[in-house]
């Protein structure tokens, strides 16, 4: 989570830092209003669409590493005997209850 957080952080920082850059050269280089003013929106424009081409890079890459932990978990399900609704496996159940039948003679005949 913190390393979620610390990336938002930095495309933030980023985005602002660009932005600022390029309309302090844009105001510091001499040329007329007009001609600033459109620079200014060209320069608006690349950075707008350079953030929304992150925007959706980071929303692929979201959903596929959604895909993958869906996938790890219903392996995982599988594999300890538990279906996605969250019931056991009645085979893993029995087993699971025939271990602790033993474990409970095993305790009864260290009692004796």
């Amino acid at each position: 989570m913190a390393n979620k957080k610390n990336v938002k952080s930095f495309v933030w920082g980023t985005v602002a830092g660009a932005v600022t850059g390029a309309v302090a050269a844009l105001l510091l280089a001499p040329k007329p209003g007009r001609e600033l003013r459109k620079d200014i929106a060209d320069k608006a424009q690349v950075t707008l669409d350079k953030t929304v081409d992150l925007g959706r890079q980071a929303g692929a890459t979201a959903q596929s590493i959604a895909k993958k932990t869906t996938g790890i978990a219903s392996n995982l399900r599988s594999k300890f005997g538990k279906k996605e609704d969250g019931t056991e496996i009645a085979s893993v159940a029995a087993v699971s209850s025939a271990d602790s039948a033993d474990s409970s003679d095993s305790e009864e005949s260290a009692a004796h």
